[in-house]
């Protein structure tokens, strides 16, 4: 019995890392032709100044070397 026990554990912690790093993969990858990829309030977007942008994902923008600029009404982006 436990070596059974033992033999799922083993090849589900071998499983598991496999398919969740293929799964990252996929949802990470986004193609930019123009502006900077990025990942904002966990969704793929590529990232242009003058685009709207949410004031509440100020510090995500920041990350790629943007900020939401509160002189525009709706806000935009614009770069640092």
């Amino acid at each position: 019995m436990r070596r059974m026990f033992l033999a799922i554990a083993v090849a589900m912690t071998v499983a598991l890392p496999g398919g969740a790093m293929a799964q990252q993969r996929a949802t990470v990858a986004k193609v930019c032709h123009r502006g900077t990829p990025a990942r904002i309030d966990g969704r793929a977007k590529c990232l242009q100044a003058g685009e709207y942008c949410s004031l509440s994902a100020e510090r995500q923008y920041e990350r790629y070397g943007y900020e939401c600029s509160r002189r525009y009404r709706p806000p935009r982006l614009r770069r640092r």
